[in-house]
């Protein structure tokens, strides 16, 4: 594939009118297009470790939010630092042995994620760790291959959604440098590799 796909061309184009101003807000429905993308399992494993990676990238440098303790802090960087590993060895040796590893990680992720609030219209569950739901949508992308293109998306939302009282919640300025690594993905020989 020489070309870049135009989904990640209309992306490229919305993450600099954010960056400009001249747009201050997208649905993250224009993200939709990287479920065609991702229709190979293969590709969409190295796109969502793609995001996890540079999701760990930004966990070690920025600092913790206060509402995270720093044993939980440290717990959470621990996991995704597993996660990746795990991500890297299946790429490499698509065995039993390491899919078991995968869904082992996953379980001790999720449950560190595993409480719920009853709300009028049901139970709703409670985030801790934005960081930790991109990984563990990541791995459930593994896992579930047959399931690839609707992980890689909701990877993807995870990544890049964000809120803020001004916009609303969706793909607004912060989210810019998030849809940049998308797109660099796409631009990058990674989405290619055999």
């Amino acid at each position: 594939m020489n070309s870049i796909p135009k989904q990640i061309t209309k992306l490229a184009t919305k993450a600099q009118a954010l960056r400009e101003g001249t747009d201050t807000y997208f649905s993250v429905n224009c993200l939709t297009g990287l479920k065609s993308l991702c229709c190979d399992a293969h590709v969409a494993a190295h796109f969502v470790l793609y995001l996890a990676e540079q999701t760990q990238e930004k966990m070690n440098i920025a600092a913790r939010s206060e509402y995270i303790s720093e044993v939980d802090w440290a717990h959470y960087k621990a996991l995704v630092a597993e996660a990746i590993a795990a991500m890297r060895s299946y790429l490499e040796v698509p065995s039993a042995a390491n899919l078991s590893a995968l869904r082992d990680v996953l379980l001790k992720i999720t449950e560190v994620q595993d409480e719920y609030e009853r709300q009028r219209w049901g139970p709703v569950r409670l985030i801790h760790s934005r960081d930790l739901l991109v990984v563990e949508d990541a791995l459930r992308c593994f896992v579930s291959p047959d399931e690839a293109p609707y992980w890689a998306y909701h990877t993807a939302r995870q990544y890049a959604e964000r809120y803020d009282p001004h916009y609303g919640t969706g793909l607004i300025p912060a989210s810019t440098p998030l849809l940049e690594d998308i797109a660099q993905f796409w631009h990058s020989d990674q989405a290619h590799r055999d």
